[in-house]
């Protein structure tokens, strides 16, 4: 043989399976991370075989098209390494137009390495199966070149997007890349290249577990799980003013009612978590009137018996819409039961005391002061005091008397009558 085969195959071998045992053992790397370390670890592997393929097909009687069909594929190989590492470098931009730029190359080199099929302008065989380079025998390696010259240019250009820390690293792994390329060259070493490459694998891992990485892991999650907050507050604020919508007197009830709610969550000592659920529970209250005519919303005047039936049924149609949100499994409840009464003689269900959850029994309070602070149909806005003195007379039959006691403080110190104007 004309090359160590320890050498060549021991280091790369080696190193990559180190790599692929703590990737499995690491959970803090992304999915697209760990995909194109995986990636690059299958074509050091082939790029090995194909290595040994090239050294020892010559010296059997094997045919010509099997020398240049492996040949082709390590031609293929090599210049993906290097692409999968500048992947590694954008795994977070988006920008279509790079990756599209720079995958081009790889394709142009891929139909460069399978030419040697019909031409020797790339390389070729000769009879006695010694491999012979043609004119255009470089390409592959001004392609491999590019891709270095990208790699530096990333570590120097990309200071805003990346971390100090992972400038360096990118810049040493390309430092590494194109001093493995030229020491090849010159030295004829065929080793040199591949240790470069599992040096590289091993250097750029060692970001991935660092601190700033995991860091930066954590930060993107806590704006993702921000920004679906923000979208599905939205959403269901947009809910809630089309429930709002049906009756032209409640305009901007259910978020008052999630204002009142929260309020009263945080005097009780709630946690954030606590009053970010009964905000949206407040917000989607009543969501079941979505499902009762307009005509007996916005009814002038006394309901009869059958409308008023109607009416009551809004909690089980909201509860019934809302118990399909998984993400929030309570969220249903301040919907079903805010219509209960302490004293058990509420609906949906005759629930009553504290076996009404705690959600339901601070929006029925919230709700009940709206309700009488709003204008209805059927009468003006209630004057302050009269829906004290009416909070006063309900505490422990209708609302929870320590509930009650936290809104009839939250009147008192409602000198000027504004907490209605939220």
């Amino acid at each position: 043989m004309n090359y160590d085969i320890i050498s060549v195959n021991f280091f790369p071998l080696i190193g990559t399976l180190f790599l692929l045992i703590f990737i499995w053992r690491n959970s803090e790397l992304a999915v697209n991370v760990k995909n194109i370390f995986y990636s690059l670890i299958g074509i050091v592997f082939a790029e090995l075989i194909t290595f040994n393929l090239e050294c020892t097909l010559p010296e059997t009687d094997c045919d010509r098209v099997w020398l240049l069909a492996v040949t082709s594929v390590g031609y293929i190989l090599r210049p993906l390494m290097l692409y999968l590492f500048i992947m590694l470098v954008l795994r977070d931009d988006h920008r279509k137009r790079i990756k599209g730029f720079l995958i081009l190359p790889l394709v142009i080199n891929s139909l460069f390495s399978l030419s040697a099929f019909f031409t020797d302008a790339a390389y070729t065989y000769t009879d006695d199966n010694i491999f012979v380079r043609g004119p255009l025998g470089w390409f592959s390696h001004i392609i491999m070149l590019f891709y270095l010259i990208i790699l530096v240019v990333l570590s120097i250009t990309q200071k805003k997007q990346k971390q100090r820390f992972e400038r360096f690293v990118i810049l040493t792994v390309a430092v590494l890349l194109t001093a493995g390329a030229f020491t090849e060259s010159i030295l004829s070493n065929l080793t040199v290249m591949r240790t470069a490459i599992v040096l590289t694998l091993l250097f750029y891992y060692m970001f991935f577990q660092s601190q700033v990485y995991k860091n930066e892991r954590t930060q993107k999650r806590l704006e993702q799980a921000e920004k679906l907050e923000k979208i599905s507050l939205q959403v269901v604020t947009a809910l809630a003013g089309t429930v709002d919508a049906k009756d032209t007197y409640t305009n901007g009830h259910s978020r008052r009612v999630a204002e009142y709610s929260r309020e009263i969550s945080r005097r009780l000592g709630k946690s954030e978590e606590f009053m970010k659920n009964i905000y949206f529970m407040g917000l989607l209250h009543d969501i079941g009137k979505i499902g009762i005519p307009d005509s007996i919303i916005n009814k002038k005047g006394k309901l009869t018996d059958e409308e008023y039936a109607v009416i009551k049924t809004h909690p089980a149609i909201g509860s019934d819409v809302l118990k399909n949100i998984t993400e929030m499994p309570g969220l249903y409840c301040g919907a079903r039961w805010h219509h209960e009464r302490y004293d058990g003689n509420g609906y949906p269900d005759g629930i009553k005391g504290e076996d009404i959850p705690i959600e339901a029994r601070i929006i029925a309070v919230a709700d009940a002061y709206d309700a009488m602070s709003s204008k209805r149909s059927y009468r003006d806005i209630m004057p302050q005091e009269k829906i004290r003195a009416e909070i006063v007379r309900v505490r422990g039959t209708q609302l929870d008397p320590k509930l009650a006691d936290i809104m009839i403080g939250m009147i008192d110190e409602d000198k000027d009558y504004k907490m209605r104007e939220l």
